[in-house]
């Protein structure tokens, strides 16, 4: 058992992957969009959307991007490595910003599934975001 144990920690370690920002915002769009278990397009095309003039790519760069990361929201286990990198990376005006194009992505449909709404506020707490934050992107969004 002891040697089990020492092979374990002599183990090669996987190489972390390096995300960008925007892999990490979308991927919490993404997060958003899953959230009440259903896919609508609709959700889809907002994200790419959204992408494209936050990065000023194209529509097809935005639209792999959002591809991109819906494998890395399946491949990942939970939402910190996403949220910290937007902590690392992005100000609290931009974070802001992030957190209205999750409300955005939730009102795609125009519905907000109330687990929709769970993610985001956990998102933006996540963030470090004060919850003035989180109700005013969430008007921000409605207009």
């Amino acid at each position: 058992m002891l040697a089990k144990l020492l092979d374990w920690f002599e183990a090669p370690k996987e190489k972390t992957v390096e995300l960008t920002a925007d892999e990490a915002a979308t991927v919490l769009m993404v997060e958003i969009m899953l959230a009440d278990q259903t896919q609508d397009e609709r959700e889809a095309a907002l994200i790419a959307e959204r992408l494209a003039i936050r990065t000023g790519d194209d529509l097809a760069t935005a639209k792999a991007l959002v591809n991109k990361a819906r494998q890395m929201h399946n491949d990942s286990p939970d939402l910190y490595p996403f949220t910290r990198v937007i902590n690392d990376q992005f100000d609290e005006a931009q974070k802001y910003q992030l957190v209205v194009d999750l409300w955005r992505t939730a009102l795609a449909d125009n519905s907000i599934d109330k687990l929709e709404e769970h993610m985001i506020r956990r998102i933006a707490d996540m963030l470090y975001l004060h919850h003035s934050h989180f109700i005013q992107a969430k008007h921000a969004a409605q207009q």
